[in-house]
Protein backbone atom coordinates (compact mmCIF):
# COMPACT_ATOMS: atom_id res chain seq x y z
CA UNK A 1 0.00 0.00 0.00
CA UNK A 2 2.80 2.36 0.93
CA UNK A 3 4.62 1.53 -2.30
CA UNK A 4 1.56 2.36 -4.44
CA UNK A 5 0.95 5.73 -2.83
CA UNK A 6 3.86 7.65 -4.48
CA UNK A 7 2.87 6.23 -7.87
CA UNK A 8 -0.74 7.30 -7.38
CA UNK A 9 0.35 10.75 -6.27
CA UNK A 10 2.61 11.06 -9.31
CA UNK A 11 -0.26 10.03 -11.61
CA UNK A 12 -2.52 12.65 -10.06
CA UNK A 13 0.15 15.32 -10.50
CA UNK A 14 0.73 14.31 -14.13
CA UNK A 15 -3.02 14.39 -14.89
CA UNK A 16 -3.24 17.79 -13.26
CA UNK A 17 -0.37 19.04 -15.38
CA UNK A 18 -1.96 17.68 -18.56
CA UNK A 19 -5.26 19.32 -17.68
CA UNK A 20 -3.57 22.64 -16.88
CA UNK A 21 -1.56 22.51 -20.11
CA UNK A 22 -4.65 21.83 -22.20
CA UNK A 23 -6.49 24.69 -20.53
CA UNK A 24 -3.52 27.00 -21.05
CA UNK A 25 -3.14 25.88 -24.66
CA UNK A 26 -6.82 26.40 -25.43
CA UNK A 27 -6.75 29.77 -23.71
CA UNK A 28 -3.68 30.86 -25.66
CA UNK A 29 -5.22 29.77 -28.96
CA UNK A 30 -8.41 31.65 -28.08
CA UNK A 31 -6.44 34.82 -27.29
CA UNK A 32 -4.58 34.55 -30.60
CA UNK A 33 -7.87 34.20 -32.44
CA UNK A 34 -9.20 37.25 -30.61
CA UNK A 35 -6.20 39.29 -31.70
CA UNK A 36 -6.40 37.97 -35.29
CA UNK A 37 -10.01 39.10 -35.65
CA UNK A 38 -9.66 42.31 -33.67
CA UNK A 39 -12.01 41.04 -30.99
CA UNK A 40 -12.35 42.44 -27.48
CA UNK A 41 -14.16 41.29 -24.37
CA UNK A 42 -17.62 42.64 -23.56
CA UNK A 43 -18.18 44.64 -20.41
CA UNK A 44 -18.96 42.51 -17.38
CA UNK A 45 -21.63 42.77 -14.77
CA UNK A 46 -19.93 43.65 -11.42
CA UNK A 47 -20.84 40.47 -9.55
CA UNK A 48 -20.40 40.25 -5.79
CA UNK A 49 -20.48 36.49 -6.31
CA UNK A 50 -18.05 35.93 -9.23
CA UNK A 51 -18.38 32.11 -9.11
CA UNK A 52 -22.13 31.46 -9.25
CA UNK A 53 -23.47 34.93 -9.99
CA UNK A 54 -26.14 34.44 -7.34
CA UNK A 55 -26.26 38.14 -6.50
CA UNK A 56 -27.67 39.03 -9.92
CA UNK A 57 -29.98 36.02 -9.85
CA UNK A 58 -31.47 37.20 -6.54
CA UNK A 59 -31.97 40.75 -7.87
CA UNK A 60 -33.83 39.37 -10.89
CA UNK A 61 -36.05 37.16 -8.74
CA UNK A 62 -37.02 40.20 -6.68
CA UNK A 63 -37.72 42.21 -9.85
CA UNK A 64 -39.92 39.39 -11.19
CA UNK A 65 -41.88 39.33 -7.93
CA UNK A 66 -42.51 43.09 -8.34
CA UNK A 67 -43.56 42.60 -11.97
CA UNK A 68 -40.54 44.55 -13.24
CA UNK A 69 -38.32 41.81 -14.64
CA UNK A 70 -37.73 43.42 -18.04
CA UNK A 71 -37.49 46.93 -16.63
CA UNK A 72 -34.49 45.66 -14.69
CA UNK A 73 -32.89 44.52 -17.94
CA UNK A 74 -33.43 48.00 -19.40
CA UNK A 75 -31.66 49.48 -16.40
CA UNK A 76 -28.72 47.09 -16.68
CA UNK A 77 -28.27 47.74 -20.40
CA UNK A 78 -28.27 51.43 -19.58
CA UNK A 79 -25.57 50.91 -16.95
CA UNK A 80 -23.31 48.29 -18.54
CA UNK A 81 -23.81 48.78 -22.26
CA UNK A 82 -26.01 47.17 -24.89
CA UNK A 83 -23.98 43.98 -24.63
CA UNK A 84 -22.59 42.73 -21.34
CA UNK A 85 -21.45 39.45 -19.84
CA UNK A 86 -22.68 37.83 -16.64
CA UNK A 87 -22.18 34.62 -14.68
CA UNK A 88 -25.22 32.39 -14.31
CA UNK A 89 -24.49 29.45 -12.01
CA UNK A 90 -20.86 29.23 -13.27
CA UNK A 91 -21.95 29.65 -16.91
CA UNK A 92 -20.95 32.63 -19.05
CA UNK A 93 -23.95 34.41 -20.53
CA UNK A 94 -23.74 37.30 -22.99
CA UNK A 95 -26.76 39.61 -22.80
CA UNK A 96 -27.30 41.71 -25.91
CA UNK A 97 -29.91 44.10 -27.25
CA UNK A 98 -27.83 44.96 -30.33
CA UNK A 99 -29.70 44.44 -33.64
CA UNK A 100 -26.45 43.42 -35.33
CA UNK A 101 -25.98 40.58 -32.85
CA UNK A 102 -29.58 39.45 -33.27
CA UNK A 103 -29.04 39.35 -37.03
CA UNK A 104 -25.76 37.46 -36.63
CA UNK A 105 -27.15 34.79 -34.31
CA UNK A 106 -30.51 34.36 -36.04
CA UNK A 107 -29.51 34.67 -39.70
CA UNK A 108 -25.87 35.05 -40.68
CA UNK A 109 -24.30 32.41 -38.43
CA UNK A 110 -27.40 30.63 -37.11
CA UNK A 111 -25.77 27.21 -37.52
CA UNK A 112 -23.13 28.25 -34.96
CA UNK A 113 -25.86 28.43 -32.33
CA UNK A 114 -28.14 25.80 -30.85
CA UNK A 115 -30.74 25.46 -28.15
CA UNK A 116 -29.49 25.72 -24.56
CA UNK A 117 -29.40 22.17 -23.24
CA UNK A 118 -30.14 22.98 -19.59
CA UNK A 119 -33.14 25.17 -20.50
CA UNK A 120 -34.44 22.39 -22.73
CA UNK A 121 -33.98 19.91 -19.87
CA UNK A 122 -36.00 22.18 -17.56
CA UNK A 123 -38.97 22.10 -19.94
CA UNK A 124 -38.64 18.43 -20.97
CA UNK A 125 -41.11 16.97 -18.44
CA UNK A 126 -43.84 19.21 -19.90
CA UNK A 127 -42.91 19.84 -23.53
CA UNK A 128 -40.71 16.83 -24.27
CA UNK A 129 -38.94 16.65 -27.62
CA UNK A 130 -40.74 19.04 -29.98
CA UNK A 131 -39.98 21.85 -32.38
CA UNK A 132 -39.13 24.37 -29.62
CA UNK A 133 -36.41 22.17 -28.15
CA UNK A 134 -34.91 20.65 -31.28
CA UNK A 135 -31.92 21.41 -33.49
CA UNK A 136 -30.59 20.01 -36.74
CA UNK A 137 -32.41 17.31 -38.68
CA UNK A 138 -35.04 16.75 -35.97
CA UNK A 139 -35.99 20.42 -36.05
CA UNK A 140 -36.17 20.47 -39.86
CA UNK A 141 -38.48 17.44 -39.81
CA UNK A 142 -40.78 19.07 -37.25
CA UNK A 143 -40.79 22.29 -39.25
CA UNK A 144 -41.84 20.45 -42.40
CA UNK A 145 -44.62 18.66 -40.50
CA UNK A 146 -46.29 21.85 -39.32
CA UNK A 147 -45.53 24.07 -42.33
CA UNK A 148 -48.74 23.27 -44.31
CA UNK A 149 -50.83 24.39 -41.34
CA UNK A 150 -49.82 27.98 -41.93
CA UNK A 151 -50.32 28.13 -45.69
CA UNK A 152 -52.20 31.13 -47.04
CA UNK A 153 -55.28 29.04 -47.85
CA UNK A 154 -55.55 27.81 -44.26
CA UNK A 155 -54.96 31.25 -42.73
CA UNK A 156 -57.44 32.87 -45.12
CA UNK A 157 -60.26 30.56 -43.98
CA UNK A 158 -61.84 32.74 -41.29
CA UNK A 159 -65.15 30.89 -41.00
CA UNK A 160 -64.26 29.05 -37.80
CA UNK A 161 -62.78 32.18 -36.23
CA UNK A 162 -66.02 34.02 -37.02
CA UNK A 163 -68.03 31.46 -35.06
CA UNK A 164 -65.95 31.82 -31.92
CA UNK A 165 -65.76 35.61 -32.22
CA UNK A 166 -69.57 35.70 -32.23
CA UNK A 167 -69.52 33.76 -28.96
CA UNK A 168 -66.92 36.13 -27.52
CA UNK A 169 -69.01 39.18 -28.36
CA UNK A 170 -72.08 37.59 -26.76
CA UNK A 171 -70.17 37.26 -23.46
CA UNK A 172 -69.03 40.89 -23.25
CA UNK A 173 -71.24 43.12 -21.05
CA UNK A 174 -72.93 46.05 -22.80
CA UNK A 175 -74.03 48.01 -19.74
CA UNK A 176 -70.71 49.75 -19.09
CA UNK A 177 -69.81 47.40 -16.25
CA UNK A 178 -66.23 46.36 -15.56
CA UNK A 179 -64.95 43.08 -16.94
CA UNK A 180 -61.53 41.43 -16.89
CA UNK A 181 -61.22 40.37 -20.51
CA UNK A 182 -57.88 38.57 -20.13
CA UNK A 183 -59.25 35.23 -18.79
CA UNK A 184 -62.07 35.37 -21.34
CA UNK A 185 -59.52 35.72 -24.13
CA UNK A 186 -57.73 32.65 -22.79
CA UNK A 187 -60.98 30.68 -23.06
CA UNK A 188 -61.63 32.15 -26.51
CA UNK A 189 -58.28 31.04 -27.89
CA UNK A 190 -58.53 27.71 -26.11
CA UNK A 191 -61.60 27.15 -28.28
CA UNK A 192 -59.92 28.47 -31.42
CA UNK A 193 -56.68 26.50 -30.94
CA UNK A 194 -58.35 23.18 -30.08
CA UNK A 195 -60.56 23.49 -33.15
CA UNK A 196 -57.59 24.50 -35.29
CA UNK A 197 -55.27 21.70 -34.11
CA UNK A 198 -57.63 18.85 -33.21
CA UNK A 199 -60.63 19.60 -35.41
CA UNK A 200 -62.93 19.74 -32.37
CA UNK A 201 -63.23 22.61 -29.91
CA UNK A 202 -63.57 22.16 -26.16
CA UNK A 203 -66.27 24.87 -26.29
CA UNK A 204 -64.86 26.64 -23.25
CA UNK A 205 -67.06 29.70 -23.84
CA UNK A 206 -70.35 27.78 -23.80
CA UNK A 207 -72.18 27.68 -20.44
CA UNK A 208 -73.18 24.01 -20.69
CA UNK A 209 -69.81 22.62 -21.78
CA UNK A 210 -68.72 19.48 -19.88
CA UNK A 211 -65.11 20.59 -20.23
CA UNK A 212 -63.66 22.31 -17.14
CA UNK A 213 -61.79 25.07 -18.95
CA UNK A 214 -60.81 26.89 -15.75
CA UNK A 215 -59.13 23.78 -14.33
CA UNK A 216 -57.31 23.12 -17.61
CA UNK A 217 -56.12 26.72 -18.00
CA UNK A 218 -54.87 26.73 -14.40
CA UNK A 219 -53.04 23.43 -14.98
CA UNK A 220 -51.53 24.74 -18.21
CA UNK A 221 -50.42 28.02 -16.60
CA UNK A 222 -48.90 26.17 -13.64
CA UNK A 223 -47.05 23.87 -16.04
CA UNK A 224 -45.51 26.87 -17.80
CA UNK A 225 -44.78 28.66 -14.52
CA UNK A 226 -42.96 25.55 -13.29
CA UNK A 227 -40.76 25.57 -16.37
CA UNK A 228 -39.98 29.22 -15.79
CA UNK A 229 -39.02 28.63 -12.15
CA UNK A 230 -36.67 25.81 -13.11
CA UNK A 231 -35.06 27.80 -15.89
CA UNK A 232 -34.43 30.70 -13.55
CA UNK A 233 -32.41 28.55 -11.13
CA UNK A 234 -30.35 26.80 -13.82
CA UNK A 235 -28.44 23.82 -12.50
CA UNK A 236 -30.17 24.17 -9.13
CA UNK A 237 -33.51 22.99 -10.55
CA UNK A 238 -33.17 19.82 -8.45
CA UNK A 239 -34.48 22.02 -5.61
CA UNK A 240 -37.94 21.47 -7.15
CA UNK A 241 -37.58 17.69 -7.31
CA UNK A 242 -40.47 17.17 -4.87
CA UNK A 243 -42.85 19.68 -6.44
CA UNK A 244 -45.93 17.44 -6.75
CA UNK A 245 -48.23 20.27 -7.83
CA UNK A 246 -46.20 20.81 -10.99
CA UNK A 247 -46.33 17.14 -11.96
CA UNK A 248 -50.05 17.01 -11.28
CA UNK A 249 -50.57 20.06 -13.46
CA UNK A 250 -48.64 18.89 -16.51
CA UNK A 251 -50.13 15.40 -16.14
CA UNK A 252 -53.59 16.96 -16.65
CA UNK A 253 -52.33 18.70 -19.77
CA UNK A 254 -50.78 15.47 -21.07
CA UNK A 255 -54.00 13.53 -20.44
CA UNK A 256 -55.96 16.05 -22.48
CA UNK A 257 -53.49 15.88 -25.40
CA UNK A 258 -53.18 12.09 -25.19
CA UNK A 259 -56.91 11.57 -25.67
CA UNK A 260 -56.80 13.47 -28.95
CA UNK A 261 -53.60 11.72 -29.99
CA UNK A 262 -55.15 8.29 -29.44
CA UNK A 263 -58.16 9.23 -31.54
CA UNK A 264 -55.98 10.60 -34.36
CA UNK A 265 -53.76 7.51 -34.43
CA UNK A 266 -56.82 5.28 -34.61
CA UNK A 267 -58.42 7.31 -37.40
CA UNK A 268 -55.22 7.35 -39.47
CA UNK A 269 -54.28 3.70 -38.93
CA UNK A 270 -53.06 1.99 -42.13
CA UNK A 271 -55.75 0.35 -44.28
CA UNK A 272 -58.51 2.03 -42.35
CA UNK A 273 -60.91 4.57 -43.74
CA UNK A 274 -60.83 7.88 -41.95
CA UNK A 275 -63.39 7.87 -39.20
CA UNK A 276 -65.67 10.84 -38.75
CA UNK A 277 -66.35 12.18 -35.27
CA UNK A 278 -69.68 13.56 -36.40
CA UNK A 279 -68.73 17.16 -35.74
CA UNK A 280 -68.95 19.82 -38.44
CA UNK A 281 -65.51 21.18 -37.55
CA UNK A 282 -63.77 18.16 -39.11
CA UNK A 283 -65.17 18.86 -42.54
CA UNK A 284 -63.60 17.06 -45.54
CA UNK A 285 -60.70 18.86 -47.18
CA UNK A 286 -59.75 20.86 -44.10
CA UNK A 287 -56.13 20.53 -43.02
CA UNK A 288 -56.04 19.36 -39.41
CA UNK A 289 -52.58 19.42 -37.91
CA UNK A 290 -52.99 16.50 -35.52
CA UNK A 291 -54.54 14.26 -38.17
CA UNK A 292 -51.80 15.04 -40.71
CA UNK A 293 -49.01 14.64 -38.17
CA UNK A 294 -50.46 11.31 -37.04
CA UNK A 295 -49.92 9.97 -40.56
CA UNK A 296 -46.18 10.61 -40.24
CA UNK A 297 -45.63 10.16 -36.48
CA UNK A 298 -47.00 6.87 -35.15
CA UNK A 299 -45.33 6.94 -31.74
CA UNK A 300 -48.00 8.36 -29.36
CA UNK A 301 -45.43 9.91 -27.01
CA UNK A 302 -43.58 11.68 -29.82
CA UNK A 303 -46.86 12.84 -31.31
CA UNK A 304 -47.98 14.16 -27.91
CA UNK A 305 -44.95 16.39 -27.61
CA UNK A 306 -44.98 17.54 -31.23
CA UNK A 307 -48.59 18.66 -30.89
CA UNK A 308 -48.12 20.14 -27.42
CA UNK A 309 -45.32 22.40 -28.69
CA UNK A 310 -47.62 23.82 -31.35
CA UNK A 311 -50.59 24.00 -28.98
CA UNK A 312 -48.55 26.09 -26.54
CA UNK A 313 -47.88 28.77 -29.14
CA UNK A 314 -51.39 28.62 -30.62
CA UNK A 315 -53.07 29.06 -27.24
CA UNK A 316 -50.88 31.78 -25.75
CA UNK A 317 -49.40 34.06 -28.40
CA UNK A 318 -52.55 35.55 -29.90
CA UNK A 319 -54.56 35.67 -26.67
CA UNK A 320 -51.81 37.59 -24.86
CA UNK A 321 -51.25 39.84 -27.88
CA UNK A 322 -54.95 40.76 -27.90
CA UNK A 323 -55.11 41.19 -24.13
CA UNK A 324 -52.08 43.49 -24.21
CA UNK A 325 -53.65 45.41 -27.10
CA UNK A 326 -56.85 46.02 -25.13
CA UNK A 327 -54.76 46.98 -22.08
CA UNK A 328 -53.08 49.74 -24.08
CA UNK A 329 -56.13 50.79 -26.10
CA UNK A 330 -58.15 51.33 -22.91
CA UNK A 331 -55.46 53.81 -21.85
CA UNK A 332 -55.34 55.47 -25.27
CA UNK A 333 -58.99 56.19 -26.13
CA UNK A 334 -58.08 58.32 -29.16
CA UNK A 335 -56.58 55.26 -30.83
CA UNK A 336 -59.71 53.19 -30.15
CA UNK A 337 -61.85 56.01 -31.57
CA UNK A 338 -59.81 55.94 -34.79
CA UNK A 339 -60.16 52.16 -34.97
CA UNK A 340 -63.93 52.43 -34.43
CA UNK A 341 -64.23 54.89 -37.33
CA UNK A 342 -62.08 52.69 -39.57
CA UNK A 343 -64.13 49.60 -38.73
CA UNK A 344 -67.44 51.35 -39.44
CA UNK A 345 -66.06 52.66 -42.73
CA UNK A 346 -65.92 49.07 -43.96
CA UNK A 347 -69.70 48.96 -43.95
CA UNK A 348 -71.23 45.52 -44.09
CA UNK A 349 -68.60 43.95 -46.34
CA UNK A 350 -67.33 40.56 -45.14
CA UNK A 351 -64.04 40.54 -43.28
CA UNK A 352 -62.01 38.43 -45.67
CA UNK A 353 -58.28 37.78 -45.41
CA UNK A 354 -57.57 40.41 -48.09
CA UNK A 355 -59.71 43.01 -46.32
CA UNK A 356 -57.91 42.33 -43.03
CA UNK A 357 -54.52 42.69 -44.72
CA UNK A 358 -55.53 46.10 -46.10
CA UNK A 359 -56.31 47.60 -42.68
CA UNK A 360 -53.12 49.54 -42.02
CA UNK A 361 -54.28 51.11 -38.76
CA UNK A 362 -55.04 47.75 -37.15
CA UNK A 363 -51.72 46.33 -38.34
CA UNK A 364 -49.89 49.33 -36.89
CA UNK A 365 -51.66 48.91 -33.55
CA UNK A 366 -50.64 45.24 -33.36
CA UNK A 367 -47.05 46.04 -34.32
CA UNK A 368 -46.92 48.67 -31.59
CA UNK A 369 -48.32 46.21 -29.04
CA UNK A 370 -45.66 43.68 -30.03
CA UNK A 371 -43.01 46.38 -29.73
CA UNK A 372 -44.28 47.78 -26.47
CA UNK A 373 -45.36 44.57 -24.66
CA UNK A 374 -44.81 41.46 -26.71
CA UNK A 375 -45.62 38.03 -25.22
CA UNK A 376 -41.98 36.92 -25.65
CA UNK A 377 -38.94 39.07 -24.95
CA UNK A 378 -35.74 36.97 -24.87
CA UNK A 379 -34.23 34.29 -27.06
CA UNK A 380 -31.50 32.04 -25.65
CA UNK A 381 -28.89 30.22 -27.71
CA UNK A 382 -25.69 28.31 -26.92
CA UNK A 383 -22.59 28.47 -29.13
CA UNK A 384 -21.96 25.02 -30.61
CA UNK A 385 -18.52 26.15 -31.83
CA UNK A 386 -16.27 29.16 -31.39
CA UNK A 387 -17.90 32.03 -33.27
CA UNK A 388 -17.92 35.82 -33.55
CA UNK A 389 -20.45 38.49 -32.65
CA UNK A 390 -20.02 41.68 -34.71
CA UNK A 391 -20.42 44.21 -31.87
CA UNK A 392 -20.43 44.49 -28.10
CA UNK A 393 -16.74 44.23 -27.27
CA UNK A 394 -14.38 46.80 -25.80
CA UNK A 395 -15.06 49.84 -23.63
CA UNK A 396 -17.31 51.46 -26.25
CA UNK A 397 -19.10 48.22 -27.21
CA UNK A 398 -18.16 48.57 -30.90
CA UNK A 399 -15.55 45.82 -31.24
CA UNK A 400 -16.41 42.25 -32.28
CA UNK A 401 -16.52 39.51 -29.64
CA UNK A 402 -14.99 36.07 -29.99
CA UNK A 403 -17.46 33.71 -28.33
CA UNK A 404 -16.18 30.41 -26.97
CA UNK A 405 -18.06 27.19 -27.59
CA UNK A 406 -20.57 26.55 -24.79
CA UNK A 407 -21.19 30.24 -24.06
CA UNK A 408 -24.83 31.31 -23.87
CA UNK A 409 -26.31 34.38 -25.45
CA UNK A 410 -29.56 36.01 -24.35
CA UNK A 411 -30.92 38.20 -27.14
CA UNK A 412 -33.17 40.70 -25.42
CA UNK A 413 -35.62 41.89 -28.05
CA UNK A 414 -37.77 43.66 -25.43
CA UNK A 415 -34.96 46.05 -24.58
CA UNK A 416 -34.10 46.42 -28.28
CA UNK A 417 -37.72 47.47 -28.85
CA UNK A 418 -37.35 50.20 -26.22
CA UNK A 419 -33.96 51.50 -27.35
CA UNK A 420 -34.20 55.30 -27.68
CA UNK A 421 -31.32 55.24 -30.18
CA UNK A 422 -33.56 53.19 -32.49
CA UNK A 423 -37.06 54.41 -31.67
CA UNK A 424 -36.56 57.96 -30.44
CA UNK A 425 -37.22 59.71 -27.16
CA UNK A 426 -40.76 58.27 -26.99
CA UNK A 427 -39.57 54.66 -27.15
CA UNK A 428 -41.38 53.80 -23.91
CA UNK A 429 -44.67 55.32 -25.07
CA UNK A 430 -47.48 53.49 -26.86
CA UNK A 431 -47.75 55.29 -30.18
CA UNK A 432 -49.05 53.24 -33.14
CA UNK A 433 -48.65 56.21 -35.51
CA UNK A 434 -44.88 55.66 -35.46
CA UNK A 435 -45.48 52.78 -37.89
CA UNK A 436 -46.96 55.15 -40.48
CA UNK A 437 -43.57 56.87 -40.83
CA UNK A 438 -42.10 55.74 -44.20
CA UNK A 439 -38.61 56.61 -42.94
CA UNK A 440 -38.78 54.35 -39.89
CA UNK A 441 -35.71 52.14 -40.05
CA UNK A 442 -35.57 50.52 -36.61
CA UNK A 443 -35.19 46.72 -36.75
CA UNK A 444 -38.25 44.83 -35.58
CA UNK A 445 -38.43 41.05 -35.12
CA UNK A 446 -41.63 40.22 -33.16
CA UNK A 447 -41.55 36.63 -34.41
CA UNK A 448 -37.74 36.42 -34.37
CA UNK A 449 -36.03 36.09 -37.75
CA UNK A 450 -33.94 33.80 -39.91
CA UNK A 451 -34.58 30.09 -40.51
CA UNK A 452 -36.22 29.75 -37.08
CA UNK A 453 -38.71 32.57 -37.57
CA UNK A 454 -42.13 31.66 -36.21
CA UNK A 455 -44.13 30.04 -39.04
CA UNK A 456 -47.43 31.21 -37.52
CA UNK A 457 -46.76 34.94 -37.74
CA UNK A 458 -49.34 35.67 -40.44
CA UNK A 459 -51.95 33.58 -38.65
CA UNK A 460 -51.37 35.44 -35.36
CA UNK A 461 -51.61 38.87 -36.98
CA UNK A 462 -54.65 37.92 -39.07
CA UNK A 463 -56.58 36.44 -36.15
CA UNK A 464 -55.72 39.33 -33.82
CA UNK A 465 -56.66 41.96 -36.42
CA UNK A 466 -59.94 40.18 -37.21
CA UNK A 467 -61.00 40.15 -33.55
CA UNK A 468 -60.00 43.81 -33.08
CA UNK A 469 -62.05 44.86 -36.11
CA UNK A 470 -65.10 42.99 -34.81
CA UNK A 471 -64.68 44.61 -31.38
CA UNK A 472 -64.16 48.07 -32.86
CA UNK A 473 -67.34 47.69 -34.95
CA UNK A 474 -69.34 46.60 -31.94
CA UNK A 475 -68.10 49.10 -29.33
CA UNK A 476 -67.72 52.85 -29.68
CA UNK A 477 -65.40 53.19 -26.71
CA UNK A 478 -63.14 51.15 -24.47
CA UNK A 479 -62.57 52.47 -20.93
CA UNK A 480 -59.86 51.53 -18.47
CA UNK A 481 -61.21 50.38 -15.12
CA UNK A 482 -57.94 49.28 -13.54
CA UNK A 483 -56.73 51.59 -10.72
CA UNK A 484 -53.17 50.49 -11.52
CA UNK A 485 -52.20 52.40 -14.65
CA UNK A 486 -48.85 50.78 -15.45
CA UNK A 487 -48.34 47.32 -16.91
CA UNK A 488 -47.25 44.86 -14.19
CA UNK A 489 -45.67 41.71 -15.62
CA UNK A 490 -46.17 38.09 -14.75
CA UNK A 491 -43.69 35.89 -16.59
CA UNK A 492 -44.09 32.18 -17.18
CA UNK A 493 -42.72 31.15 -20.55
CA UNK A 494 -44.50 34.21 -21.88
CA UNK A 495 -45.34 37.54 -20.26
CA UNK A 496 -48.80 38.93 -19.61
CA UNK A 497 -50.48 41.43 -17.29
CA UNK A 498 -50.45 40.32 -13.66
CA UNK A 499 -53.49 42.49 -12.94
CA UNK A 500 -55.49 41.25 -15.92
CA UNK A 501 -57.18 43.65 -18.35
CA UNK A 502 -60.01 45.39 -16.49
CA UNK A 503 -62.05 47.45 -18.93
CA UNK A 504 -65.57 48.53 -19.86
CA UNK A 505 -66.94 48.15 -23.40
CA UNK A 506 -69.28 50.96 -24.46
CA UNK A 507 -71.59 49.79 -27.28
CA UNK A 508 -71.97 51.59 -30.59
CA UNK A 509 -75.28 53.31 -31.30
CA UNK A 510 -76.28 50.68 -33.84
CA UNK A 511 -75.73 46.94 -34.26
CA UNK A 512 -73.00 46.51 -36.88
CA UNK A 513 -72.64 42.72 -36.79
CA UNK A 514 -73.78 42.04 -40.34
CA UNK A 515 -70.30 42.37 -41.85
CA UNK A 516 -68.46 39.83 -39.74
Amino acid sequence: MLQVYPTTLLAVILLGCVYAYRKWSARTAFQRAEARHGCQRPRRYPHRDPIWGYDLHRIRLEAAQRGQFYKLYDQHFELYGKTFEEIFFDKKVINSMEPANVQQVAVLSWQDWGKVASRTAASAPVLGNGIFSQDGAAWRRSRELIKPTFSRSEIADLGTLRTYTDRLLDLLPRDGSTTDVQPLLHRFFLDVSTDFIFGASVDAMLPDTPFDSLEFIQAFNESLAGIGRRRRVGRMRFLYAFDRKWKQSYSKVHAFIDAHVARALEETAPNREEASNGKPHARPGRFLLLREMAKAVRDPLELRYQILNVFLAARDTTSILLANALFQLARNPHVWAAMHRAALALGAQPLTYDVIQSLTLFRNVLYEVFRHQGPAARVFREAVRDTILPVGGGPDGQAPILVAQGTWIALNTASMNHDRDLWGADAHEFRPERWADPHRAAPFVPFFTGPRVCPAQQQVLTQAAYVLVRLAREFAALENRDPVWEYVEVTRLVTESRNGVKVAFIPAARDPRGGG
